[in-house]
């Protein structure tokens, strides 16, 4: 039987985070779709057997839950992608309004961790204001030498602004 929301599309209850990538769970979708679980995770089981991209299948990632026993059953963790091609086959004006809606908080989601990521990225060129400089001329091939002289900065400062950027991750080696 379908449960009954107040908020028909409560982004909370539904979108989360894992690993910094918003995911939902067969879970929920089979509660929001009026379905039984069993039949969602058997479509996705169908979907993924009948994916043959490796890649691909990474947007229905195995998981579990602890039932109303305790005990551990299966589910499955869904990306937008993994969800869009999941309840896309699904039909009626319900799950119509629903699947606009899940997209719409999907979409929320990115664009607040683009603008977190880009909040971040201003924060740390306040802190450090060389960093993005020294970052995106070692990324354009420039040496130290031509990095440092608009800068004002020495090769050596140049180096110490490297080494801090690859220990924050902005560079590779």
């Amino acid at each position: 039987m379908k449960t009954t929301h107040t908020d028909l599309f409560p982004e909370t209850l539904i979108v989360s985070l894992v690993d910094g990538h918003p995911v939902t769970n067969s879970l929920l979708i089979a509660d929001h779709f009026g379905k039984k679980h069993k039949n969602v995770l058997k479509a996705t089981k169908a979907l993924i057997e009948r994916t043959t991209d490796a890649g691909r299948r990474l947007n229905f990632e195995p998981s579990s839950y602890l039932n109303e026993q305790n005990k551990r059953q299966p589910m499955y963790l869904l990306t937008k992608d993994g969800f869009t091609f999941l309840a896309m086959g699904f039909t009626g004006p319900d799950a119509d309004e629903w699947k606009w809606k899940f997209i719409d908080a999907f979409n929320a989601m990115e664009s607040e961790l683009h603008a977190r990521t880009q909040r971040f990225a201003n924060a740390l060129d306040l802190v450090r204001p060389n960093l993005r400089p020294v970052v995106e001329g070692t990324q354009g091939g420039l040496s130290r030498t031509a990095i440092a002289a608009p800068l004002g900065k020495s090769c050596a400062a140049v180096t110490y602004h490297r080494s801090q950027a690859r220990r924050l991750g902005l560079l590779r080696d």
